[in-house]
């Protein structure tokens, strides 16, 4: 999560938004990872049973999982789990889609 802080201050300003989603529902360590790292895009609790949105909405089983979607609320891509550098892959997808408009 820190390393898309940086995705986020870049393209914020011209439409992009990130929305995390804690998938643990330890809302302690949420809001310290939080606090810790200065993140200030929008993070949401995940809700148990009905409320569940994660697995029952979205179908997603691995964590972190991020989904690209565009201004059209399509999903463009998809990234299960997060390795050291795929902020650059993020990245070129973002400003793909911001072109496209």
């Amino acid at each position: 999560m820190p390393r898309l802080q940086p995705l986020y201050e870049q393209y914020k300003d011209q439409g992009f938004d990130i929305i995390a989603i804690e998938a643990r529902r330890d809302t302690e360590r949420a809001k310290k990872l939080i606090a810790d790292h200065k993140l200030t895009y929008t993070l949401l609790e995940n809700g148990e049973g009905e409320r569940e949105v994660v697995r029952r909405l979205f179908s997603v089983g691995v964590f972190p999982t991020t989904f690209v979607v565009g201004r059209d609320n399509k999903v463009y891509y998809y990234h299960l789990g997060f390795e050291e550098g795929q902020e650059k892959k993020l990245e070129e997808e973002i400003k793909s889609l911001l072109e496209k408009t």
